[in-house]
């Protein structure tokens, strides 16, 4: 859960952070949504008393985003399998990315803005401007990732896949660091197959992460599994007066999004 930690709560290691946050987007990446569907039954009828019971209870912010700086809906579902796929003689596929960083405002509450610094590709949710989560980037195991990074922030960035990858592409030491300006290219097979993340590894860490730099990186195994919906939520916090705790929390950026608006499922 990217975000900053509250000023009472233990801190926690760089290490342990990271893993609790690949398990929040690990948690949220559904294949069936078999609990959801529990909880929601598949009813516009139980939809609507599950969003009006939330709102009885004050739980939900008042009003509609209408600034258009993200869209949760779009990114819930779209994965980024690359700007240009091109086979390989091996059978596997070279997959082309242009991702730059670029600094944002982003609405992340009705009326509530927040100074991010962004992933953005031409092809994703956000597109040129950015969007908080990056784009989920999509590969299946062996396949070759090949990403043109520019940096168009006002800070070095990098960005930290994690998975296998020489040390070169690592992104980690502040010899990796790109300038504002400058650009680098990443390229790795991707491997293992699983769910991992990806994000900015520039000093101080948290707030780069905090800042929005991150997001889902899927590579899935050499034998395709069943087809499911499958939806990536990944759940944020933002503390949007830079005193060390969060006043927001949201699930792809925009606070009670989904209460608002329920992903319908059906059950069974």
């Amino acid at each position: 859960m990217p975000g900053k930690p509250g000023k009472n709560k233990i801190g926690v290691s760089r290490r342990s952070f990271l893993v609790g946050a690949g398990a929040t987007i690990a948690g949220a990446v559904a294949g069936r949504s078999l609990s959801l569907a529990d909880h929601l039954q598949g009813s516009a009828s139980q939809q609507q008393g599950y969003t009006d019971h939330a709102g009885a209870h004050d739980m939900a912010v008042v009003g509609e985003c209408t600034s258009g700086t993200l869209d949760p809906d779009r990114f819930l579902t779209h994965f980024h399998y690359g700007d240009k796929q091109t086979p390989l003689a091996d059978g596997k596929m070279l997959r082309e990315y242009e991702f730059h960083a670029v600094d944002k405002e982003i609405e992340i509450a009705p009326g509530v803005f927040f100074p991010a610094w962004t992933y953005a590709s031409p092809n994703a949710p956000g597109g040129r401007s950015g969007h908080v989560p990056g784009p989920t980037i999509r590969a299946r195991a062996g396949d070759r990732i090949r990403i043109n990074f520019v940096n168009e922030g006002s800070h070095p960035h990098t960005i930290h896949f994690h998975g296998f990858h020489s040390a070169e592409m690592d992104g980690a030491m502040p010899s990796h660091y790109v300038n504002p300006g400058d650009t680098f290219l990443y390229e790795f097979d991707a491997e293992p197959f699983g769910l991992h993340l990806y994000h900015c590894h520039s000093v101080p860490l948290k707030r780069h992460i905090h800042k929005g730099l991150y997001g889902a990186f899927i590579i899935d195994p050499p034998e395709p599994r069943p087809a499911a919906r499958e939806l990536v939520m990944v759940m944020n916090g933002f503390d949007t007066n830079f005193d060390g705790d969060n006043e927001i929390y949201a699930v792809n950026s925009v606070a009670h999004h989904h209460m608002r608006h329920p992903i319908k499922v059906k059950r069974g």
